[in-house]
């Protein structure tokens, strides 16, 4: 826990000579007293520090009349994030083309050599990389007889290059970024998770499956020349997995895991995804053996079942034939698509899945896709709650159509192409005229033009006709009509008196 001083109000305060020393120190005693009697639990990685502040101490620059060079002093400490995650490492770009300061501590000082109004960044990250950004303006004097200095700048070209090691492996997975640059003495990562760094090599964390791009910047702080540098692979990160061996007495039992069948005793699986599961241990004659698990990363799990005699001698029951999913996403409003066929968007419960993995893709337009593997068992539902990651790429200029039709149900085909069953919304449409047309069974066919904006949602409520067809005895008693008005119209001829 570092010693740091929160102004609540996001203010910068000035504090000078010994008084400002002072209240530093007092300031960090009731800090690390507070900690002590209230702890609390940190969130781990959700979200920046609150607020952040700088303090100017034990320096004369900012007076009236400095001297030069002067030697300025700062402090830059944050407060932790809504969660309690604690700010871990510190920034702070002195405005002046030197170096700029990246550390764990949130104090340092700096010796100014010219007069000016310098622009300084100071910066707080978690431990996940998260980071607080905030400026401040220091304006030093120029002092009396003062001497302009000649700018020691000289055109410069920075080559941003950079190593990872590793490049892949299992959630939580620890990389190690070493910067191979040349002529730079500043950085900016982006690690494609959300997280970005000013450290020249950093360590970052990957908490999330997935498939991450990594960019680095590299920058002379005097000239302000850069450059920037990608990776030719992305960093893989995959669901942790560990090995679960079941056996049973007597052997020849039928292993289920969240209610799906992996096999017979004595069995091993290496591919058990990390968490609470449910086996489940099924043998004729026998009682049902059932039991909750841990399975957690590097750690082998080992089941021994002893199986005791059905008082029946009747087999267990078979479970239900399927399963089913319960998707929510931060934020909500994501398309859910499940084993390439749109279905819904979160939060959503999809109910009659057959039992074993699926593949599940959520979009939303301004986030990353998120792609996951979920194993869904007969009679159990399965829990996916996604945090989805800003997009670095940019917004694809496209719109989204929302068809809801009286009554519901009809296929939609949008340019051609099966889009859903509605009610539906569609993302993802170029900007421009596109057909939609709509069918259901008995029903008039219904198309239209629509016209889509990006980023925006077009709405298309159409009311369905029905299709008028005649029955059997609709069509004789029509047809019974039309001869009895023939022949009475026949009668009244042939009855007719010529000349009366």
């Amino acid at each position: 826990m570092m010693c740091s001083y929160h102004d609540t109000g996001g203010k910068v305060k000035k504090m000078q000579g010994i008084h400002g020393q002072n209240l530093i120190v007092l300031l960090c005693v009731f800090v690390l007293f507070g900690w002590y009697i209230f702890p609390g639990a940190a969130a781990l990685c959700d979200g920046p520090p609150k607020s952040q502040s700088l303090i100017l101490f034990s320096g004369g620059c900012d007076r009236t009349l400095p001297g030069l060079p002067c030697t300025q002093g700062f402090m830059f400490p944050a407060q932790p994030s809504p969660g309690g995650d604690f700010p871990t490492q510190y920034s702070l770009d002195f405005g002046d083309g030197s170096p700029p300061y990246v550390g764990p501590f949130d104090g340092v000082t700096h010796t100014y050599r010219d007069p000016g109004l310098f622009t300084l960044k100071f910066m707080a990250g978690t431990q996940c990389d998260l980071w607080r950004q905030d400026t401040f303006t220091l304006n030093i004097s120029v002092p009396e007889n003062y001497t302009p200095a000649i700018p020691a700048c000289s055109p410069i070209l920075p080559v941003a290059g950079f190593t990872s090691t590793p490049t892949s492996g299992v959630a939580p997975l620890a990389v190690r970024f070493t910067s191979t640059s040349a002529n730079s003495n500043a950085y900016s990562w982006s690690f494609g998770d959300g997280g970005t760094s000013p450290a020249q090599n950093p360590l970052h964390t990957y908490v999330t499956p997935g498939t991450y791009s990594v960019s680095l910047v590299a920058r002379d702080s005097c000239s302000g020349a850069a450059s920037s540098s990608g990776m030719s692979t992305p960093i893989i990160v995959s669901e942790p997995v560990a090995t679960l061996s079941v056996t049973s007495t007597p052997p020849g039992a039928t292993i289920f895991i969240d209610n799906v069948m992996r096999g017979v005793t004595p069995a091993t699986f290496s591919d058990s995804v990390t968490g609470s599961h449910i086996l489940t241990i099924r043998k004729e004659g026998y009682e049902e053996y059932t039991k909750n698990i841990l399975v957690e990363p590097a750690s082998p799990v080992t089941i021994v079942a002893g199986l005791s005699k059905s008082v029946s001698g009747q087999a267990s029951p078979v479970p239900p034939a399927t399963g089913s999913i319960a998707i929510t996403s931060v934020p909500s409003g994501a398309v859910v698509t499940l084993d390439g066929r749109m279905r819904d968007v979160t939060p959503v419960s999809i109910a009659d899945i057959v039992p074993g993995n699926h593949e599940i893709m959520l979009s939303l337009k301004g986030y990353d896709d998120w792609i996951g593997i979920l194993a869904v068992g007969s009679g159990h539902t399965s829990e996916i709650n996604a945090f989805l990651v800003v997009s670095k790429e940019p917004l694809n200029d496209t719109g989204s159509v929302a068809v809801a039709t009286d009554p519901g149900g009809a296929d939609i085909y949008i340019d051609g192409v099966f889009k859903g069953v509605s009610p539906v919304t569609v993302p993802g449409l170029s900007n421009g005229t596109h057909l939609i047309l709509v069918t259901l069974k008995e029903y008039e066919n219904i198309s239209a033009n629509i016209t889509i904006t990006g980023g925006q949602t077009q709405k298309f409520t159409p009311g369905l006709q029905k299709m008028f067809r005649l029955s059997t005895i609709d069509l004789l008693l029509a047809v019974g009509a039309f001869v009895m008005v023939v022949v009475i119209a026949l009668v009244v001829m042939f009855r007719k008196v010529p000349g009366k």
